[in-house]
């Protein structure tokens, strides 16, 4: 029957959102099996340990931002942009790193380390939401402009000298998404575009030489032509191809994997190799479609958030997700180039663990307090 909604508070338990919380513990639980496998054929168990202990520590993480009204967040918008950039600043001074990966981006914290680029995905989908909605209710001070692209050009900024230009690339995708939905014209789109395609020659033959490091030259021309560096920098795509092939259908015998010792970087980028190879075609195609529903489930709340505040948020939480999913599984089946981006509640790793559960948990404290229609369906 058709009822009319009180006009009283709405029941916070009520609309938890248990269905992307479901689809978020499945895809960690998956993640933690495969972590294990890795874990097992390398023969180091404390990697499995971390990754379980990180994983309850996210849920416990997610809860807290459940149960945080998000609004509250618009207020703190500034502490969080601030404390975000000097922790950016710090591991440009003190940050730890591995000498093949190229980047100091990690903060020693004894037994474990901290990555606060992961944290500053989350920090940028806040500030950015802030500036969007200043501006979308009208007040088009150029103050809100220039504090937008501010905020976002020195979190972008920082990550660049780490360096880290996959990550990089992540805070631009996210910022795009966001003011693709805030609203820009076609026409802009599309000059923008053609200003990017005018000036690729001349970043490629005059900029990227200059900026990348041999490694990230090595990683393009190993996409571009794949069989010609099949031994060297296009190793790890070749044997990870090789492996999600070899699992067929339903995945090899338990027991006798061999991606865990044979492709580099296995248990963080290369780990949908794992996932190839263990389930095979019906297990990747699941979590695949696990991650479908994340995201749609995300653009539902985005749509029915309470305010714009709220729905951008979701928008550049979405976009990161989006953005890692695409990246982490295409370059591992050759279709785009190979970055350190890890397959978010899959891929080992603590920092990237909690962001995505405290991620997850802004979104369901958005759609725990969402807009209701004023007539439903019961």
């Amino acid at each position: 029957m058709l009822t009319i909604e009180k006009n009283k508070g709405p029941s916070l338990y009520k609309n938890i959102d248990w269905f992307l919380i479901g689809v978020v513990l499945i895809l960690n639980v998956f993640g933690l099996l495969a972590v294990r496998t890795v874990s097992v054929h390398i023969n180091q168990p404390s990697l499995f340990t971390k990754q379980l202990i990180a994983s309850i520590m996210g849920i416990g993480v997610m809860i807290i931002m459940m149960l945080i009204d998000y609004k509250d967040l618009r207020v703190l918008t500034l502490p969080i942009y601030i404390g975000t950039v000097l922790l950016l600043v710090y591991v440009l001074f003190a940050g730890i790193g591995r000498e093949e990966v190229g980047t100091n981006g990690w903060i020693d914290l004894g037994p474990v380390s901290f990555q606060p680029s992961e944290l500053g995905k989350i920090t940028l989908a806040i500030v950015a939401a802030f500036f969007l909605e200043r501006i979308k209710q009208g007040n088009n001070s150029i103050k809100n402009y220039l504090m937008l692209a501010g905020s976002s050009a020195s979190l972008i900024g920082l990550i660049l000298l780490q360096p880290d230009f996959g990550t990089s690339v992540v805070y631009m995708f996210i910022l795009a998404c966001m003011i693709f939905v805030f609203g820009i014209r076609y026409r802009t789109i599309l000059i923008l575009l053609g200003v990017m395609l005018l000036s690729l020659p001349v970043l490629i033959f005059g900029v990227f030489d200059k900026i990348f490091k041999d490694f990230q030259i090595n990683r393009i021309l190993s996409f571009l032509n794949p069989e010609a560096h099949s031994r060297g920098a296009g190793y790890q795509v070749y044997m990870a191809i090789r492996y999600i092939g070899s699992g067929r259908l339903f995945g090899v015998e338990p027991g006798t994997e061999k991606a865990p010792r044979n492709v580099p970087e296995v248990s963080t980028d290369s780990i949908f190799a794992v996932v190839g190879e263990k389930w095979g075609f019906v297990g990747a195609v699941i979590i695949v479609l696990l991650f479908v529903l994340l995201l749609l489930r995300c653009l539902y709340i985005s749509r029915y958030a309470r305010d714009l505040f709220g729905s951008y948020i979701v928008i550049g939480i979405m976009a990161m997700f989006l953005f890692h999913y695409v990246e982490n599984i295409g370059m591992n089946i050759g279709m785009l180039p190979v970055t350190g981006i890890p397959l978010p509640f899959i891929s080992a790793g603590g920092s990237s663990v909690l962001v995505n559960y405290m991620a997850v948990g802004i979104v369901v404290s958005i759609s725990m307090r969402r807009q209701r229609p004023m007539f439903e369906v019961q």
